[in-house]
């Protein structure tokens, strides 16, 4: 399942704004959409994993490659390689 969420009209920040107003309008905004899309079951094969040996040394980061490929396809996210370490 990919879930892609959109918003019009209200970028909230704590920078600017007391907490309470800023919550009270966060819970009564309806501006928040989102899309959800069903992917089917994703079994790896051998062919994957002869295919895109240069994706990763291990199955599983190759498994994992296929599966943050598929989901960044379908959802029209842009894939970003930055570390959080």
């Amino acid at each position: 399942m990919v879930l892609r969420y959109t918003y019009d009209g209200l970028s909230s920040a704590f920078d600017v704004i007391d907490y309470l107003p800023l919550a009270i309008m966060n819970y009564s905004w309806r501006g928040l959409h989102c899309k959800v899309h069903y992917l089917p079951d994703f079994e790896p094969n051998e062919y994957l994993f002869k295919t895109h040996k240069d994706k990763g040394k291990e199955r599983w980061e190759i498994y994992a490659w296929a599966v943050r490929d598929i989901m960044a396809k379908t959802g029209n996210f842009e894939k970003s390689d930055l570390t959080l370490a």
